[in-house]
């Protein structure tokens, strides 16, 4: 039997759906999986298999790009449980030098990321671990202290400290009486919306909030069902309502419409809330990028889409076409269906529309190009979760020989970006002006951005400094 002259293995790939595509180099499928993945389970794998998957592919890729990658998933995607496994397999695989330590400073955002590590690499906590911690303590003052002390948890504050033993000499005056408040059982949240609904769970509490301005832009939107629970007054709804469609809180929040769509749903059945909210999602728009030239929106209504797949995808997909007056919007599954929205048409309504449209049948990602065969396009932004196993124009030919056909017969070579929602890692097609995003962020319209500047995503994160 040969030893090294093998059997030379087939490049083909099959994706969870059984379908031919393309695997990514393990430095693309690292990114591919860590940036799309809250270690839920999904449609094709669950969320051990995933947490698999990530560990594998550290182990295979540079511990400095697996570190700038972990910079990028906290402080951009605010991804904390897939950040923490990345920080602890690295702190586990990585020795030598103090890029853990400097790592784990970087993406210590709140306190309870430092806890987290540590439950996730368990015993014995490694030097450079403890050094991280000790320098990423100095980042937080009393008010965060007290409030992720973790008490109760399998890993609190007060452990962390009995760890890592930071120097009180190294803190600011209110830091170290922080410290000693916290070892000594004293250290108190400070006075929040939070601690006072908490005391005192009543309607007369949450209307004080509202009157009293205490709610946040965003608490107040992630609070709207508690304000239904406790029936606040008219009065009090009206100052929310208020609030919700007031142009600059929403400029000033910086969210984008899709960030609104689950309060929308949760206050179905008061259309007081839910019109301010549909109104909101419509101001929102305004913080969203235009691009330039035409673009086509293809949004996957297959059968593994189906649920809160297919909701991220149509409100994502709301979202572009309200913002983008000259582009086109598909929902395809084994056929295709066209969907049209004016200026004046709400972004709810567009959503609920895609929803309701999507069939759950197969995954023929070919019916992209064919509707876009005799249409020149600058990008096409095709939202999936690219198990495609199946086209039927120009026969079973794959994917990316369709797509190469597309630009034969059109003329044009469009940016095609394939956004996968769910991340399960394999791609459909590749090519010099073809990027693969995953989830659903506000950063994926940034990346499209760059990209059309040239700057691809694992470009983007070597840039990144430690």
């Amino acid at each position: 039997m040969s030893k090294f002259n093998v059997k030379k293995e087939s490049s083909k790939v099959e994706n969870f759906a059984g379908g031919e595509a393309m695997a990514h180099d393990k430095k693309s499928e690292l990114v591919f999986a860590v940036l799309s993945t809250f270690l839920e389970n999904k449609f094709y794998e669950s969320g051990d298999q995933r947490l698999v998957r990530i560990c594998e592919l550290i182990k295979q890729n540079d511990p400095v790009f697996v570190a700038k990658l972990a910079v990028v998933a906290r402080t951009e995607f605010n991804l904390r449980s897939v950040t923490h496994l990345l920080l602890g397999e690295l702190a586990k695989n990585h020795k030598g030098d103090d890029l853990v330590m400097r790592v784990i400073e970087r993406c210590a955002i709140r306190p309870d990321d430092l806890t987290e590590i540590v439950a996730y690499i368990g015993k014995p906590i490694p030097k450079q671990v403890k050094r991280g911690i000790r320098h990423a303590l100095l980042q937080f003052n009393r008010y965060k202290l007290a409030k992720y002390k973790g008490e109760g948890k399998k890993v609190s504050l007060v452990d962390l400290f009995n760890i890592a033993h930071p120097n009180p000499q190294f803190a600011n005056k209110e830091q170290a009486k922080a410290w000693a408040d916290l070892i000594g059982g004293t250290l108190k949240q400070e006075d929040t919306w939070e601690n006072e609904v908490s005391a005192k769970p009543t309607k007369e509490t949450w209307e004080s909030l509202v009157q009293n301005n205490k709610l946040g832009y965003m608490a107040l939107i992630r609070n709207l069902n508690n304000l239904i629970k406790y029936q606040v007054g008219d009065e009090v709804l009206n100052t929310v309502v208020k609030k919700l469609t007031n142009p600059e809180e929403i400029k000033k929040s910086k969210q984008l419409p899709f960030r609104f769509y689950t309060a929308y749903k949760n206050v179905e059945g008061n259309r007081l809330l839910s019109d301010a909210i549909s109104e909101a999602m419509d101001i929102a728009v305004s913080n969203v990028p235009t691009f330039k030239g035409k673009t086509l929106i293809a949004i996957d209504g297959s059968g593994s889409m189906l649920g809160d797949a297919i909701e991220k995808a149509a409100i994502f997909g709301a979202t572009l076409l309200k913002a983008n007056q000259n582009a086109d919007c598909i929902l395809y599954d084994n056929n295709y269906q066209t969907f049209q929205g004016s200026g004046r048409t709400p972004v709810a309504d567009l959503a609920d529309r895609i929803i309701s449209g999507a069939n759950g049948g197969g995954t023929d990602t070919s019916l992209v190009f064919k509707y876009a065969k005799n249409q020149k396009y600058d990008r096409i932004l095709i939202i999936t979760d690219n198990e495609s196993w199946q086209d039927t124009f120009y026969g079973n030919s794959g994917t990316q020989n369709v797509y190469n056909k597309y630009k034969k017969l059109s003329g044009s070579d469009p940016y095609v970006y394939a956004i996968d929602i769910q991340g399960y890692g394999t791609k459909d097609i590749e090519g010099a002006k073809v990027f693969h995003l995953c989830g659903w962020s506000n950063r994926l319209l940034d990346f499209i951005e760059q990209a059309e500047k040239g700057l691809k995503i694992i470009k983007y994160i070597d840039s990144i400094k430690i």
